[in-house]
């Protein structure tokens, strides 16, 4: 109970604490100073003499923001939400996100509006304008689309296919939560702007790479000062030390702090200086010491009667001749040395000039001055073909009909006369409505959809002291983050402890800390604050009206822990305040019964001395049997209920056989299975009560039977057996009785005599005879079988011719050797052929 009870206190504390510290998920909730954590991951990449790292720092710091608060990254295609599991692209310039499908989709209208423009203006050769002059044909663009945001040109090849993370490593990366949205969770690996051969270290990121962090060891530019430790973006540092070197107007020295040597600055001294035609003189610098006044040389040529007309020059105007000498006729057909003061004359031939109408030449003599308007009349189209009219060449024919086309806008006609297919773009402004409702599209006419507004407004928190600025038409859904508390009056008794926010309070998530007067019981309530809980009203007929209101709620049932002993003493829990009555624990009674051998089976009930683990009133009689051992070898059961032991002598009658088999013996188990005395009198007491006293029916090994009383086991002392044995010699005709134990020792058989001898030759005699006659049988037998065989299936002798007179004798032929020697050959062919068989 010790151990318990320490046990149960260190529990009791563990709870206590984890009460004290407890916070509800609403608090929590916006409760990260996020600037703080993104300062502490920035600290070593913004160093604090260099605003355009910070400002690109600040940017990457912007696109973390927007990709970890759900909702603020919004999409300027379609001005939805880019959600944290949806498909997304990023732009290379401005890192700007839209979603796939919104992307795909606007690069494939662009380049179709693009194909569609071009189509229409593959057939155009040029117009003339209102004034006469020609207008070429417009240069068709590539084929290419272009960013939403920054108008950054892409190429048809660059046009997203697929989901790839901001590194670009893997492809549709599965949105994990403790990663960044968008991202694989690899290091970036993108080397880092300015190139200084290292690469982003942060786990793959939206937005820029923020400036190198790196540290490197490097000298001044020019190369005075000792190496020092400075940040790779710093790398290229000034000494604050004076160049002095000789500038290259080799008077002054360079005053410039710290530089690369040889990239002096020009020299900015002042010194006068004269013109190239050494006339004027005026103040200059030193690296701009040649400059030209603006008066005309006027120097007379070797003619007298012409000067030099260029401004400001050094060295001889020319040779000293005069440059008019050299001169040609007004059609440039002939060319003349004359003098420079008698006036140009005419060759006399056509001039043949290029008319002002590009076709036709002039047909006049050489003459001075223009040439006439080209007089040739020719039948011309206006600009829009659809008169035709004959008019000088020279002139240019417009009509009065006005051009019915749709401009590029696809909006407005375009209303000029005679335009020739060649309208040109819309003037007026758009003037459209723009997504966020606000304002009006001020760009020039257009067909597709405006684009998004690039103006931004500032929101504000409830408190009014955080402010934020945000796309235009952003402003309702825009999250901002305010690390003010709410100074909204309560609706409990709690002080607040949340944040500014927007709309109404969230619950309160303290605990109550009000005596729990439900259960008056005086406990603390320790349940989440219940006074003011948001509930759903009741339908009304008034569609305007609030769907909710705040109720304060009764107290829960009291959760303290209270100490409780179960009815039956068993053990002691710590139960909640309103279910402390004590109960039965449902464990076994297990009291000690009377009978002493057994425990009360009964589920814990109520006693009068919870501490006394004796048998009490409500507990259960022992109803088994005797269960005290029985003696070794007893198979009975005691006949009485269940006691103390020991039990009383079995008295049980057993039948059974004696050792021999032959006698049925009667005697009681106690009596047989008696344990008194040593282990020689019961082996022989039990002998005794199985024995029948007649004699064994065993033999010994001998084969004669056994002389001992009924017993068990071997019959004793087999070598004391002197039965009579007969026995005989080889030829059973001599025999003798002897001992049995004589027989045992070896002595078995007896020796023949004489007679014995004769006998048996006589006999062998015999046999022999009898072999020698069985055997000629045989043969004749297989003698007379052969000539069977030969006269049935040998071939017929051709009779013979009788002759007269005496011939050679007849040899006389030996048929059973042939016999012998045909069935000799029929039984190796036979076998050759069933082996033949057998193994195939």
């Amino acid at each position: 109970m010790e151990k318990f009870n320490k046990a149960q206190a260190k529990n009791l504390a563990a709870a206590q604490k984890l009460v004290d510290t407890y916070a509800s998920s609403s608090e929590d909730e916006g409760e990260l100073d996020e600037n703080h954590i993104l300062e502490l991951l920035y600290k070593n990449y913004i160093p604090t003499d260099n605003a355009g790292s910070s400002k690109d720092a600040a940017r990457t710091t912007t696109f973390l923001e927007n990709t970890l608060h759900s909702g603020a990254a919004t999409c300027l295609i379609c001005i939805g939400s880019i959600r944290r599991v949806e498909a997304i692209w990023s732009c290379e310039s401005c890192y700007c996100f839209f979603h796939l499908k919104c992307i795909q989709r606007w690069a494939n209208d662009s380049m179709m509006q693009m194909k569609v423009k071009a189509a229409e203006q593959q057939n155009g050769q040029g117009h003339y304008n209102h004034l006469g002059e020609f207008v070429p044909p417009k240069r068709q663009k590539s084929l290419h689309w272009c960013c939403p945001q920054c108008r950054r040109d892409y190429q048809p090849a660059d046009k997203p296919t697929q989901y790839n993370c901001f590194c670009g490593k893997e492809v549709n990366p599965e949105n994990q939560p403790f990663l960044v949205p968008h991202s694989c969770g690899e290091h970036c690996g993108k080397l880092l702007q300015p190139n200084c051969g290292h690469d982003c270290k942060l786990l793959c990121h939206p937005g820029p790479c923020p400036p190198c962090a790196q540290q490197a060891q490097v000298s001044c530019l020019c190369g005075k000062s000792s190496p020092r430790s400075v940040r790779c973006i710093d790398k290229q540092w000034r000494c604050q030390q004076t160049c002095k070197e000789l500038l290259a107007c080799g008077k002054h020295k360079c005053n410039q702090v710290c530089h690369q040597p040889g990239k002096c600055p020009p020299c900015t001294s002042k010194s006068l200086q004269p013109c190239e035609c050494q006339r004027e003189s005026k103040m200059v610098n030193c690296s701009d010491r040649k400059w030209k006044c603006q008066n005309v040389c006027g120097a007379p040529f070797a003619c007298g009667l012409h000067i030099c007309e260029k401004v400001c020059h050094a060295g001889p105007c020319g040779d000293g001749e005069c440059p008019l000498q050299v001169r040609s006729c007004p059609c440039g057909k002939n060319t003349q040395v004359r003098p420079c003061n008698e006036a140009e004359e005419t060759c006399g031939d056509t001039c043949q000039k290029l008319l002002s109408c590009g076709q036709h030449t002039c047909t006049q003599r050489c003459h001075r001055g223009p040439c006439i308007s080209c007089p040739i009349r020719t039948k011309k189209k206006c600009r829009c073909g659809l008169h035709e009219k004959e008019l000088p060449c020279s002139k240019e024919f417009a009509c009065e009909t006005k051009c019915k086309q749709m401009r590029d806008c696809g909006k407005h006609a375009c209303n000029r006369k005679c335009c020739g297919d060649q309208c040109p773009p819309c003037e007026k402004i758009c003037g459209k409505q723009l997504s966020c409702n606000k304002h009006k599209c001020q760009s020039v006419c257009h067909n597709g959809p405006c684009y998004p507004c690039k103006l931004e407004s500032q929101i504000n928190c409830r408190c009014g002291k955080t402010k934020k600025s945000v796309p235009c038409g952003r402003e309702r859904s825009a999250r901002i983050v305010c690390l003010e508390l709410c100074r909204i009056t309560p609706k409990c008794h709690h002080a607040i402890k949340h944040r500014c926010h927007k709309g109404e309070c969230p619950p309160c998530g303290q605990v109550c800390g009000l005596p729990n007067d439900t259960s008056k019981c005086g406990h603390i309530c320790k349940a989440r604050c219940h006074e003011a809980v948001r509930v759903n009203k009741p339908k009304e007929a008034r569609p305007q009206a609030k769907k909710y209101e705040y109720k304060a709620l009764p107290h829960p049932r009291c959760e303290e822990g209270v100490v409780v002993t179960c009815i039956g003493g068993h053990e002691v829990a710590t139960w909640p305040c309103w279910n402390s009555k004590p109960t039965s624990c449902q464990r076994t009674c297990a009291r000690q019964l009377k009978c002493g051998n057994h425990k009360c089976p009964l589920v814990c009930h109520s006693v009068p001395l919870p501490q006394d683990m004796a048998a009490q009133t409500g507990c259960a009689n022992c109803e088994e049997g005797c269960i005290v051992p029985r003696p070794s070898g007893c198979i009975h059961a005691c006949p009485k209920g269940c006691h103390p032991p020991p039990c009383a002598p079995c008295n049980f009658v057993i039948k059974t056989k004696c050792h021999c088999g032959l006698n049925q013996l009667v005697y009681k188990c106690n009596e047989y299975y008696d344990e008194t005395g040593s282990v020689q009198e019961i082996i022989e007491r039990r002998e005794k009560l199985r024995s029948c006293g007649n004699r064994c029916l065993k033999n010994y090994p001998c084969g004669h039977r056994c002389t001992a009383i009924c017993h068990t086991g071997k019959c004793p002392n087999p070598e004391l057996c002197r039965k009579k044995v007969r026995i005989f010699c080889a030829c059973k005709r001599l025999k003798q009785e002897i001992a049995c134990d004589k027989h045992r020792a070896g002595q078995t058989f007896l020796d023949c005599d004489s007679n014995c001898k004769a006998e048996q030759t006589r006999v062998q005699a015999a046999e022999q005879l009898q072999l020698e006659q069985k055997r000629r049988d045989e043969e004749e037998r297989n003698r007379v079988e052969l000539e069977k065989f030969e006269a049935k299936f040998g071939k017929r002798k051709h009779k013979e011719r009788k002759t007269v007179g005496s011939g050679p004798a007849k040899t006389k032929i030996d048929w059973q050797r042939r016999a012998i020697y045909a069935v000799s050959i029929l039984t190796v062919v036979g076998a050759i052929v069933v082996a033949f068989y057998a193994d195939s």
